[in-house]
Protein backbone atom coordinates (compact mmCIF):
# COMPACT_ATOMS: atom_id res chain seq x y z
CA UNK A 1 0.00 0.00 0.00
CA UNK A 2 1.28 3.47 -0.84
CA UNK A 3 0.81 6.49 1.40
CA UNK A 4 0.38 10.03 0.23
CA UNK A 5 2.68 12.73 1.61
CA UNK A 6 0.62 15.34 3.44
CA UNK A 7 1.03 19.13 3.36
CA UNK A 8 3.01 19.12 6.63
CA UNK A 9 5.66 16.83 5.10
CA UNK A 10 5.74 18.84 1.88
CA UNK A 11 6.45 21.96 3.97
CA UNK A 12 9.17 20.07 5.86
CA UNK A 13 10.80 19.10 2.53
CA UNK A 14 11.27 22.80 1.69
CA UNK A 15 13.77 23.18 4.55
CA UNK A 16 17.53 22.64 4.28
CA UNK A 17 17.86 18.94 5.02
CA UNK A 18 20.29 16.07 5.31
CA UNK A 19 19.32 12.69 3.88
CA UNK A 20 20.36 9.12 4.67
CA UNK A 21 19.43 6.17 2.45
CA UNK A 22 19.42 2.75 4.12
CA UNK A 23 19.23 -0.57 2.27
CA UNK A 24 20.02 -4.23 2.75
CA UNK A 25 21.23 -6.54 0.01
CA UNK A 26 19.71 -9.94 -0.82
CA UNK A 27 21.79 -11.50 1.98
CA UNK A 28 20.43 -8.87 4.41
CA UNK A 29 23.75 -7.05 4.78
CA UNK A 30 22.91 -3.45 5.65
CA UNK A 31 24.36 -0.43 3.89
CA UNK A 32 23.70 3.28 4.10
CA UNK A 33 24.74 6.44 2.31
CA UNK A 34 23.89 10.11 2.01
CA UNK A 35 21.30 11.40 -0.38
CA UNK A 36 22.16 14.68 -2.11
CA UNK A 37 18.77 15.71 -3.44
CA UNK A 38 15.22 14.59 -4.04
CA UNK A 39 12.02 15.24 -5.97
CA UNK A 40 8.55 14.52 -4.61
CA UNK A 41 6.38 12.95 -7.30
CA UNK A 42 3.32 14.82 -8.54
CA UNK A 43 1.22 11.97 -7.11
CA UNK A 44 2.74 12.69 -3.65
CA UNK A 45 3.21 8.91 -3.30
CA UNK A 46 6.75 8.67 -4.65
CA UNK A 47 10.01 10.42 -3.97
CA UNK A 48 13.10 10.28 -6.17
CA UNK A 49 16.30 10.37 -4.10
CA UNK A 50 19.65 11.28 -5.65
CA UNK A 51 22.91 9.79 -4.36
CA UNK A 52 26.52 9.31 -5.45
CA UNK A 53 27.24 5.79 -6.72
CA UNK A 54 30.92 6.72 -6.55
CA UNK A 55 30.71 7.45 -2.81
CA UNK A 56 28.07 4.86 -1.91
CA UNK A 57 28.62 1.94 -4.35
CA UNK A 58 26.55 -0.60 -2.39
CA UNK A 59 23.26 1.32 -2.57
CA UNK A 60 22.31 0.77 -6.21
CA UNK A 61 23.04 -3.00 -6.29
CA UNK A 62 21.07 -3.53 -3.07
CA UNK A 63 18.07 -1.60 -4.40
CA UNK A 64 18.19 -3.57 -7.65
CA UNK A 65 18.41 -6.86 -5.69
CA UNK A 66 15.69 -6.27 -3.11
CA UNK A 67 13.53 -3.44 -4.39
CA UNK A 68 13.42 -1.87 -0.90
CA UNK A 69 14.82 1.24 0.78
CA UNK A 70 14.36 3.51 3.76
CA UNK A 71 15.17 7.20 3.48
CA UNK A 72 15.54 9.47 6.50
CA UNK A 73 15.39 13.25 6.19
CA UNK A 74 16.76 15.41 9.02
CA UNK A 75 16.64 19.14 9.58
CA UNK A 76 20.10 19.96 10.99
CA UNK A 77 18.88 23.07 12.80
CA UNK A 78 16.38 21.29 15.08
CA UNK A 79 16.67 17.53 14.37
CA UNK A 80 13.10 17.23 13.14
CA UNK A 81 13.30 13.94 11.25
CA UNK A 82 11.12 11.63 9.19
CA UNK A 83 11.85 8.20 7.75
CA UNK A 84 10.09 7.00 4.61
CA UNK A 85 10.11 3.29 3.77
CA UNK A 86 8.86 1.42 0.77
CA UNK A 87 9.57 -0.32 -2.48
CA UNK A 88 12.33 1.19 -4.57
CA UNK A 89 13.53 1.08 -8.16
CA UNK A 90 16.39 2.74 -9.97
CA UNK A 91 15.72 5.18 -12.80
CA UNK A 92 17.95 6.98 -15.27
CA UNK A 93 19.60 10.17 -14.02
CA UNK A 94 18.49 13.34 -15.83
CA UNK A 95 19.91 16.86 -16.02
CA UNK A 96 17.22 18.12 -13.62
CA UNK A 97 18.48 15.62 -11.02
CA UNK A 98 21.97 17.13 -11.14
CA UNK A 99 20.47 20.63 -10.78
CA UNK A 100 18.37 19.41 -7.85
CA UNK A 101 21.46 17.90 -6.21
CA UNK A 102 23.42 21.14 -6.62
CA UNK A 103 20.58 23.10 -4.99
CA UNK A 104 20.17 20.56 -2.16
CA UNK A 105 23.92 20.51 -1.43
CA UNK A 106 24.13 24.32 -1.42
CA UNK A 107 21.19 24.63 1.01
CA UNK A 108 22.55 21.89 3.29
CA UNK A 109 26.03 23.41 3.26
CA UNK A 110 24.66 26.86 4.09
CA UNK A 111 22.60 25.47 6.96
CA UNK A 112 25.48 23.47 8.42
CA UNK A 113 27.87 26.44 8.12
CA UNK A 114 25.31 28.60 9.94
CA UNK A 115 25.40 26.00 12.72
CA UNK A 116 29.19 26.31 12.96
CA UNK A 117 30.34 23.34 10.87
CA UNK A 118 33.36 24.35 8.73
CA UNK A 119 32.86 24.02 4.96
CA UNK A 120 35.99 21.84 4.76
CA UNK A 121 34.27 19.22 6.93
CA UNK A 122 31.03 19.36 4.96
CA UNK A 123 32.41 19.00 1.43
CA UNK A 124 33.35 15.28 1.70
CA UNK A 125 29.81 14.45 2.90
CA UNK A 126 28.04 15.89 -0.12
CA UNK A 127 28.92 14.88 -3.67
CA UNK A 128 26.84 14.09 -6.73
CA UNK A 129 29.71 12.34 -8.52
CA UNK A 130 28.24 9.46 -10.57
CA UNK A 131 24.74 10.55 -9.52
CA UNK A 132 22.06 7.87 -9.41
CA UNK A 133 18.34 8.16 -8.66
CA UNK A 134 16.26 5.75 -6.61
CA UNK A 135 12.48 6.09 -6.83
CA UNK A 136 10.81 5.23 -3.54
CA UNK A 137 7.11 4.32 -3.56
CA UNK A 138 6.29 5.48 -0.04
CA UNK A 139 4.63 2.73 1.99
CA UNK A 140 5.32 3.90 5.54
CA UNK A 141 6.31 7.19 7.20
CA UNK A 142 7.78 7.37 10.69
CA UNK A 143 8.58 10.27 12.98
CA UNK A 144 12.27 10.08 13.90
CA UNK A 145 12.54 13.39 15.75
CA UNK A 146 14.09 12.74 19.16
CA UNK A 147 11.38 12.73 21.81
CA UNK A 148 8.20 10.91 22.79
CA UNK A 149 6.95 10.39 19.20
CA UNK A 150 10.22 8.95 17.84
CA UNK A 151 9.54 5.70 16.03
CA UNK A 152 5.80 6.31 15.74
CA UNK A 153 4.04 6.21 12.38
CA UNK A 154 3.46 9.71 11.05
CA UNK A 155 -0.06 10.87 10.35
CA UNK A 156 -0.27 10.12 6.64
CA UNK A 157 -3.46 8.80 5.14
CA UNK A 158 -3.58 5.86 2.75
CA UNK A 159 -3.64 6.81 -0.94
Amino acid sequence: MKVRLDDRLLDFFKRPLMCIIAVADEERRPSAGRGVGFHVGEDRETIDVIFSAWQWPRLEPAIRQTGRAAVTFVSPSDYVSYQLKGSATMRDTEARDRDCADHFMAKATGELEALGVPRGLIAPWLTAREARVARLAVGEIYVQTPGPLAGMMAGARPA
